[in-house]
């Protein structure tokens, strides 16, 4: 009997041992191999500037920590697939890169569309999607309410948030030259749906008054006298612009030529960096501009100015707004996957809920929807002015600001 109890102990423990060897070797299979590279994919616009500029800040990234020995030691590989900002073909691509690459997080998507096609099939997949656009609220909404699309981060703000970029250096120009009455230029897109909806909110509630309201035909509008003579003629002390795809060129030009007695206050997706003084032909003296992320001012971080710098010496240009946030999204990934020591979608999603990620634009908070907490301990813009000579000051918020807002001389007149 002692001997048979005793073969049933070695059974049972021999069982155990089996049992706790296939398990680690369903853990080693559902990760990339020990050694090699591990790939990523990128997914978006790459015929547009957007998508150029998200995938060049992405390689950048990549080709820092390649050289610094990798993640979890394995060297990484980009993927990439143009989605030309359509759902149909976002879809497409997403499933290329998970099921034929197999990537293990995917990095881009612009539109709003391609992220709300893919949203399903991030929960069938696990795998960790890093959005540099795509700022539509019902995203956020979406996020919130199904647990299975816990793997969308968004490394940029929600839509309504754009609002407050423009809003609260206007709010501090209004108070510090005693102004009262807005007025709302946006693109005729649901995209600034939410935008208006928040800022005349906000202008309500801090006792302004909104005196003019125009819309921006996208891509057809090459004259802005008529939205500029109608807003000075409604009375309008600062103009708030919402622009995100190249028209904003025209307003510039057309409020330097016209010089009417306003502050032109001025989200341009296309224009937000320094070569617009050149691209207009210095026509934007005086004109406030919202740059998410600048690398200059007296509070700026060293890494994000050195970002700049690394991008203008490898590309030749300064990038648009979205690059130094995707390139923060890289980095992201990487300390989720080494603080786990885990490539999956769970252990990356579990990570960044609980502690967020402090990158070089920022300390990266989520909501319950995964978009970026905003304000000057989170993710904040600055704003900018153009001086005359071509001169760029950071304005606001005080913590980053150089030089205080300087009203356009006509203004007086």
């Amino acid at each position: 009997m002692k001997a048979l109890s005793r073969t049933y102990i070695i059974i049972i423990a021999a069982v155990i041992v089996i049992a706790a060897i296939g398990a680690a070797l369903v853990v080693m299979m559902s990760q990339p191999q020990a050694t090699g590279t591990v790939k990523i994919g990128f997914l978006g616009p790459l015929q547009t500037e957007f998508g150029d500029v998200g995938l060049k800040s992405v390689q950048l990234a990549v080709e820092e920590i390649n050289r610094a020995g990798g993640v979890l030691g394995r060297k990484i590989e980009i993927v990439t697939y143009d989605d030309g900002n359509a759902p149909d073909k976002g879809v497409s691509g997403f499933r290329k890169l998970v099921e034929e690459d197999k990537v293990v997080a995917v990095f881009g998507i612009h539109a709003s569309p391609v992220g709300l096609a893919i949203l399903p099939l991030i929960q069938q997949y696990k795998i960790p999607v890093f959005a540099m656009g795509a700022t539509s609220d019902v995203i956020d909404i979406n996020v919130s309410n199904n647990p299975g699309y816990r793997y969308w981060f968004r490394f940029n703000t929600n839509a309504s948030t754009h609002a407050l970029f423009v809003y609260y250096p206007a709010k501090m120009i209004a108070q510090q030259l005693g102004l009262k009455k807005f007025g709302l230029l946006y693109d005729n897109a649901p995209w600034t749906a939410p935008v208006v909806s928040t800022v005349k909110n906000a202008i309500k509630q801090d006792g302004f008054e909104l005196v003019y309201e125009g819309t921006i035909d996208i891509g057809k509008t090459t004259s802005f006298v008529p939205h500029l003579t109608k807003a000075r003629d409604s009375g309008v002390q600062l103009l708030l612009v919402w622009s995100a795809y190249g028209d904003a060129k025209f307003l510039q030009r057309d409020y330097d030529d016209l010089k009417p007695p306003f502050v032109l206050i001025q989200f341009d997706g296309v224009g937000m960096r320094p070569e617009q003084w050149n691209i207009t032909g210095g026509k934007t003296a005086y004109q406030v501009f919202v740059f998410f992320s600048y690398g200059r001012g007296a509070g700026a971080d060293p890494k994000l100015k050195a970002f700049y710098d690394a991008f203008k010496q490898k590309y030749g240009y300064d990038p648009l707004f979205y690059a130094p946030y995707i390139y923060d999204a890289v980095y992201a990934w990487k300390k989720a996957v080494e603080a786990t020591g885990r490539f999956d979608g769970d252990a990356v999603a579990d990570y960044l809920e609980k502690n967020g990620y402090q990158g070089i634009t920022g300390r990266w908070v989520f909501t319950k929807g995964h978009s970026a907490m905003y304000g000057e301990d989170y993710i904040a813009t600055m704003a900018l002015q153009w001086l005359p000579g071509g001169k760029l000051a950071v304005i606001w918020p005080p913590k980053y600001a150089d030089a205080r807002f300087q009203p356009p001389p006509w203004l007086s007149k």
